[in-house]
């Protein structure tokens, strides 16, 4: 009996030194930050107290890249060149990824926005276009919201308008938990597999897949990835931002992935519903990353949001593999266009635009500046009264590239999904000197109803926006 008794209390001493040593190693994981180390003044500014990475390409009206959760300023590798042919493009590390510092502390979308706006006024960017992905997208939004004279333009691509709109896949989820996730996500740093486990549901199609994807997810520390989350998802709970959305008067352009398995496609209808101005593109075949899974569309739907010249879109569509394949990926513009029967010559994108052109300058009096009608968006789709149809009320015409209006596939011609490769590079139009100054840029997409202040909806869980007077 005493040997028995002496065995169970050598057995529990030792799962007690286990369980103790697992922990102690758990909360010194969960405390490890980074410093950047030779910091290079071209590269990297002093913001909120840490070092940020940062860079600018282009020129013209500026543009700010904002990317999201486990994720760094590489997503963006495949728009930023193709915006400064005509904007100045503005690129960094959110504080906790990429290459910028990791302290233990200061996450969430507060202060996310507060980083961005510190970024924007260190170069004095104002009425800024701003692009954003996942949670950065909810610090855009409350950039926006807390300082209107620094956002002229908004797109939001698979960003969360509620805390219940994120489904984080289980072994990604283990690396979040608050005990024992520091050490499943010190595990996914060392191990690339994991890591291609927790990066593998944020596309549809495993080829889309980069390694860059797969290699940023590792290079956050866990109070980083942990904290952003967690803090970012009470903070954006019950909706709050999305209400605070409302104050928004700028136009908003919201980017999904049908087969988005991270945040659900149907938070466009959410933020779409609060914002005067806003357009829904939802992208078929597509998951969590459409500026890496459809690069060659999703930098077309931009520029035309941006530009508000639908010619973009015509030279949307890379060409498929089946197509590369047999040497047609190095036809010219105007062989595919001739081939497919659209046109023999393609458009003169680098002249003057015709006065009835939506780039065309405004006139004198404002009275009596009619918008011209806009060709078919592919693959835009307009929210009115609670359903999804084209401006006029009617239905959305068919499209071979997109879902039908009521926002099920088209099934009757099958569209030949281009993958990353990135499209030939294509002329661009003229722009105003002005990007922002236009008064009614896409008046068709905007809803006039009436506006109100909503104090009871606010409460004390609402952030109300800073006062332009204080600053």
């Amino acid at each position: 009996m005493w040997v028995i008794i002496a065995s169970m209390s050598t057995i529990l001493i030792v799962l007690l030194l286990v369980v103790g040593a697992v922990l102690a190693t758990s909360v010194a994981l969960g405390r490890a930050a980074y410093e950047v180390e030779s910091v290079r003044d071209t590269e990297y500014l002093e913001l909120e107290g840490t070092w940020v990475r940062y860079n600018v390409i282009g020129g013209g009206p500026p543009v700010l890249l904002v990317h999201g959760w486990l994720s760094s300023s590489r997503v963006w590798e495949q728009l930023a060149p193709r915006l400064a042919q005509r904007f100045t493009v503005y690129t960094l590390d959110l504080t906790g990824f990429g290459e910028s510092d990791k302290p233990l502390s200061g996450y969430g979308v507060r202060n996310g926005s507060r980083l961005l706006y510190a970024f924007c006024a260190h170069f004095g960017l104002t009425r800024t276009g701003v692009i954003a992905h996942d949670l950065g997208g909810a610090m855009a939004v409350k950039l926006a919201a807390d300082h209107p004279d620094v956002v002229g333009r908004l797109v939001l691509v698979a960003t969360p308008a509620d805390d219940d709109q994120i489904d984080l896949p289980t072994p990604l989820w283990l690396a979040t938990l608050p005990v024992l996730g520091p050490i499943f996500y010190t595990l996914g740093r060392l191990a690339q597999p994991v890591r291609q486990l927790w990066m593998r549901p944020f596309v549809a199609d495993p080829r889309d897949l980069p390694e860059e994807v797969v290699e940023d997810a590792g290079r956050s520390t866990p109070a980083a990835a942990s904290q952003t989350l967690g803090i970012s998802r009470r903070e954006i709970s019950r909706g709050r931002l999305a209400r605070q959305a409302r104050i928004i008067k700028i136009p908003l352009f919201l980017v999904a992935g049908e087969e988005d398995q991270i945040v659900d496609p149907q938070a466009v209808g959410a933020w779409a519903s609060n914002v005067d101005q806003a357009e829904v593109c939802l992208l078929d075949e597509c998951g969590h990353l459409p500026m890496i899974e459809r690069t060659a569309e999703f930098n077309a739907q931009v520029l035309a949001f941006l530009t508000g010249d639908a010619r973009y879109l015509d030279h949307a569509e890379a060409p498929s593999e089946a197509e590369a394949e047999v040497g047609y990926a190095e036809d010219s513009e105007a062989d595919a266009l001739a081939r497919d029967g659209e046109a023999t010559q393609p458009p003169d994108l680098t002249a003057p635009p015709e006065e009835t052109s939506g780039l065309s300058s405004q006139p004198t009096d404002p009275d009596d500046f009619e918008p011209e009608p806009r060709e078919e968006r592919p693959n835009v789709i307009r929210k009115w009264g609670g359903s999804y149809s084209s401006g006029d009320g009617e239905a959305a015409p068919e499209r071979s590239d997109a879902t039908s209006g009521d926002g099920t596939e088209d099934k009757q011609t099958p569209r030949s999904r281009p993958r990353r490769t990135s499209p030939d590079e294509d002329v661009i139009p003229q722009l105003p000197e002005d990007l922002f100054d236009w008064p009614e840029p896409r008046g068709e997409f905007r809803r006039e109803r009436p506006r109100a202040t909503f104090p009871e909806e606010r409460g004390d869980d609402t952030d109300e926006p800073e006062d332009p007077s204080r600053r």
